[in-house]
């Protein structure tokens, strides 16, 4: 401790630290990391981004991993323009520990993207060390980057975060910009291996077709490398692919396999379903749940909703257990579609509403981060064409941004009003306002009502200078009703806009 050292003897080491001399240099930093001398913190930090010898650099590390209060002169270190400062700085606090630091996760965040590589890995690493969540998406958005060297430490610090990234990475494979994105995220998901990929078996299975052939043999590559009957199941298939590589890698991948039963479709019963997706069609939203944002995300859940919504669509009177029954164009059952999805993904998957509107409607989806979060049925008069479709579109919108429970306000139920106007009063007293005022307050209170929930009175969110009333005057168009249909995770399934 600096308390038991002498003071001239810590200043002569902190000077000696920027001497010439790289002996002086070091025995100067092993002085001071062996004292832990806190004074010294910020001489430490200061000559982490001027030190040529990396040796000297370790052993800087070391001598501030001994000393008290380095953390906040490290963290203020990631802004400095002097690169070598920055990657030092990382590479010090990857080693401080205290995983899950959400302060310092937030801090790491624009280095992550740092223009120097040699920093961004740095990064990258203690990133991963912190083991928050805060770091996922911007560790994400880096993959691709780089050499095969420079990946690899990507893919390193992942799996320091294990199954915390691998909604992120199944989200690049399916829809990274670049082939080099989809590629790296496969191979770091066949790094993490099981139990962490395991959720990813359908998503990476999908790969396997990617315009991109290595992403596709990348894909199975990291479906050779987790140990779950779903994953040998998709591997197993892959040995009727089309392209003769993956039949090649397919086959020594099965003979590596262990025998083992195939995967088999998971029970709703006790299963939070926590995530979903609104298919549509004319006159019918279906709402299909799930466990995760994996397999909401998945083309296989997408396809299947819209392949129900059109079975839905062409037999109105079906409802859930009748919708279940009935068979699809290829002679499956939707209970049995159903079930080979959650066979092949391991999660259980429901028709968990089925919606209707009668009469003419469009309907209309509304996509969360790529997935159809929202759905919209609007029921109309009107001519058919482009005006009227341009309108019901932005109709569509208000429904699905604006949130009314009404399309006019004698559709709104008395018990409703009355509910209004009893809150009103209440406030009014609450505000010490005389009773003179009832009326206009109440009158006030149902035209805010109004405005807020039902869909005529709303200001129109494409055009703010009219409401959806003043949208529609002299269109020819009415609205007959609507209904809207959400889901996203953690979200009860939604109904709106009975007339």
């Amino acid at each position: 401790m600096t308390d038991t050292i002498n003071r001239p003897d810590l200043i002569t080491a902190t000077v000696l630290l920027g001497d010439a001399d790289a002996e002086s240099r070091l025995r100067a930093a092993v002085d001071l990391g062996t004292w832990r001398a806190a004074e010294a913190a910020p001489a430490l930090v200061a000559r982490l981004g001027v030190e040529p010898s990396h040796a000297i650099r370790e052993t800087l590390t070391w001598a501030l991993l001994r000393v008290a209060d380095a953390r906040p002169l490290l963290l203020d270190a990631l802004g400095d323009p002097n690169w070598l400062t920055r990657m030092q700085a990382c590479h010090v606090l990857s080693k401080l520990g205290d995983a899950g630091d959400a302060g310092d996760a937030a801090v790491l965040l624009p280095v992550i993207a740092d223009p120097v590589d040699a920093v961004a890995s740095r990064a990258w690493w203690a990133a991963g060390q912190t083991g928050s969540p805060l770091v996922v998406e911007a560790l994400a958005d880096q993959l691709g980057r780089g050499d095969s060297e420079l990946r690899n430490s990507l893919t390193i610090a992942f799996e320091a975060l294990g199954g915390l990234g691998v909604p992120a990475l199944a989200r690049r494979l399916r829809r990274g910009a670049s082939a080099a994105i989809r590629e790296h995220a496969a191979d770091t998901l066949g790094l993490l291996g099981s139990p962490d990929a395991d959720p990813v078996v359908l998503t990476l299975r999908e790969a396997l077709d990617d315009p991109d052939p290595m992403v596709g043999f990348a894909a199975l590559n990291a479906l050779g490398q987790l140990d779950s009957p779903r994953a040998r199941e998709a591997v197993r298939a892959a040995l009727d692919a089309t392209d003769p590589r993956l039949q090649r890698l397919a086959a020594r991948l099965v003979r590596r396999h262990r025998p083992g039963p195939p995967g088999e479709a998971v029970p709703a019963e006790g299963r939070e379903l926590a995530d979903a997706l609104v298919a549509a069609a004319p006159g019918v939203l279906v709402g299909l749940a799930c466990e995760s944002a994996v397999l909401a995300e998945s083309r296989a859940l997408r396809a299947l909703g819209d392949r129900i919504a059109e079975l839905a669509a062409s037999h109105p009177g079906l409802d859930i257990a009748g919708l279940a029954a009935s068979e699809l164009p290829d002679g499956i059952s939707v209970a049995a579609a159903l079930d080979e999805l959650s066979a092949a993904s391991g999660e259980a998957v429901v028709i968990a509403s089925v919606e209707r509107l009668d009469g003419p409607s469009s309907h209309q989806l509304h996509l969360v981060d790529g997935v159809p979060r929202v759905g919209v049925l609007i029921g109309h008069t009107g001519e058919p064409g482009p005006e009227t479709d341009r309108i019901l579109a932005r109709l569509a919108l208000q429904v699905a941004l604006g949130r009314p429970r009404h399309v006019a306000v004698a559709d709104v139920p008395r018990q409703e009003w009355d509910e209004v106007r009893a809150a009103s009063l209440s406030r009014a007293r609450a505000d010490g306002l005389p009773g003179t005022l009832d009326e206009r307050v109440i009158a006030g209170a149902a035209a805010d009502h109004a405005t807020r929930h039902v869909l005529l009175e709303q200001v129109s969110i494409t055009d703010p200078g009219v409401t959806i009333d003043g949208l529609l005057y002299g269109r020819g168009i009415r609205v007959t009703g609507f209904r809207r249909l959400e889901r996203g995770p953690i979200e009860a399934l939604s109904v709106a806009g009975r007339p």
